[in-house]
């Protein structure tokens, strides 16, 4: 289990990171990790509280609980989770402080279980591929699974590209046994939590979610395991992802009997976010695959969530130098000064990519993570980053998992399969998944 380490020197790390915006530009020239914003104050999500309510709560007693509370409008958690929640207050009962007092008091209230705020996390991608594509969902038919066999990854995301020539047809996962339907819909193969619909298209004009769910496919590919992709779209075409959004793509994930990994390709610092760690922690038979960010930063003193949550059934994975390198690659954050600039380390031999996080009690692997080739429209692109990573690390896990296995068993067993650097001791098991 990672425990996050609290050292002395914290305040001064933390000073170092907030200086080097000013002098580094690291992050424009990669995938970036996704970014937290508060609306409306440090800890605040605007005019909006997500709910959890005890499990058991009647409609009735939601009602009654609605009321209580004054709340102008709700959302629910549609074909996910009936006791999560959506509470959307009036500008007024927000303001000057009033949503942070009525957040306290719903915390306290033993008829609800959780009260958080609804940020937005932001996949901060810079690199441009292209806004073409239809979005149409008989392209999403066609890439489906007569029968799902082999392996589940579900990916929460920006969606999919059904046509991207990359992947091998069919693909998809074959929501026939266990549809859900709402806002007028029925599922087929997955689900957009942005649009409330059944078309998880990857609008997103960097496709972050096609190139992470083609890395999954890769190792699947390679390794010749049957698999499907469970695309949950809850990343609008800005890369932004409301928090009830992932909660609500996570817990319908999970609930899926066939998944066995899920990938989730962002995080931010700083705020747990408590209920997301409860969901992940109650997902005992999934493993959950995270990226543990491209700040350079040492997660031990500076969290980044959901990597540096302590669920055992949670793997962190960081990002490989390209070529394996200790400083000798033709990248150009490849120098030990950079990495010293960052806080991470002042490690000169370290095996890690100058922009990953690390950490040796809440960062476990690493997977290549650096000039990654991704080919579209018959042009090869470079991409680095964690988000990368840790999609080579849930497509690897899928080739490993043997039926039964727990998200505990399955972190085991990648971990043990992983191959020992000795460079990579900046992070806990000084290992790497087989490239």
């Amino acid at each position: 289990m990672k425990k996050v380490i609290v050292y002395c020197c914290v305040i001064l790390s933390l000073t170092l990171v907030g200086c080097q915006k000013e002098s580094l530009n690291l992050e424009t020239e990669i995938a970036k990790e996704t970014e937290i914003t508060q609306k409306g104050g440090a800890n605040s999500g605007g005019n909006e509280l997500v709910i959890l309510y005890p499990e058991g709560t009647t409609e009735a007693e939601k009602v009654i609980k609605r009321n209580e509370y004054h709340i102008q409008e709700y959302k629910k958690c549609e074909c996910a989770d009936p006791n999560l929640e959506l509470w959307i207050f009036s500008k007024g009962q927000a303001n000057g402080g009033g949503l942070e007092e009525k957040k306290a008091t719903a915390k306290s209230d033993e008829e609800i279980e959780g009260a958080e705020y609804n940020p937005t996390i932001k996949i901060q991608e810079n690199m441009f591929v292209d806004f073409g594509g239809t979005g149409n969902i008989n392209d999403g038919l066609s890439k489906m699974v007569s029968s799902n066999q082999g392996v589940t990854v579900a990916v929460l995301d920006t969606g999919i590209m059904y046509e991207y020539p990359g992947f091998s047809s069919p693909y998809l996962y074959n929501s026939g046994t266990d549809a859900c339907s709402d806002n007028g819909y029925n599922e087929l193969f997955g689900w957009n939590f942005v649009d409330e619909d059944n078309n998880p298209y990857d609008d997103h004009r960097g496709r972050h979610g096609t190139i992470v769910s083609s890395l999954i496919a890769s190792q699947f590919e390679a390794a010749n395991v049957n698999y499907q992709i469970l695309p949950v779209k809850v990343a609008n075409s800005n890369g932004n992802i409301r928090y009830f959004d992932a909660l609500c793509g996570f817990q319908y994930a999970a609930n899926k009997p066939d998944v066995n990994v899920i990938n989730m390709s962002f995080g931010w610092n700083y705020y747990e976010r408590e209920l997301l760690e409860k969901f992940i922690d109650d997902a005992e038979d999934i493993l959950v695959v995270t990226s543990a960010g491209n700040k350079g930063l040492n997660n031990d003193t500076t969290p980044h969530y959901p990597s540096s949550y302590e669920s055992d059934n949670l793997l962190a994975v960081a990002a490989l130098a390209a070529h394996g390198s200790q400083g000798t690659n033709s990248s150009p954050y490849a120098s030990g000064s950079l990495v010293d600039i960052n806080g991470a380390s002042s490690n000169p031999n370290s095996g890690l990519a100058s922009f990953s996080n690390r950490g040796v009690y809440s960062v476990d692997i690493a997977a290549s993570g650096e000039y990654i080739p991704f080919t579209y429209n018959n042009q090869t692109l470079y991409i680095s980053g964690t988000s990368y990573s840790a999609a080579l690390t849930s497509g690897y896990s899928g080739t490993q998992y043997q039926l039964g296995m727990s998200g505990v068993l399955l972190k085991s067993t990648v971990i043990e399969n992983a191959i020992y650097d000795p460079n990579l001791s900046e992070i806990q098991y000084s290992k790497h998944i087989p490239e």
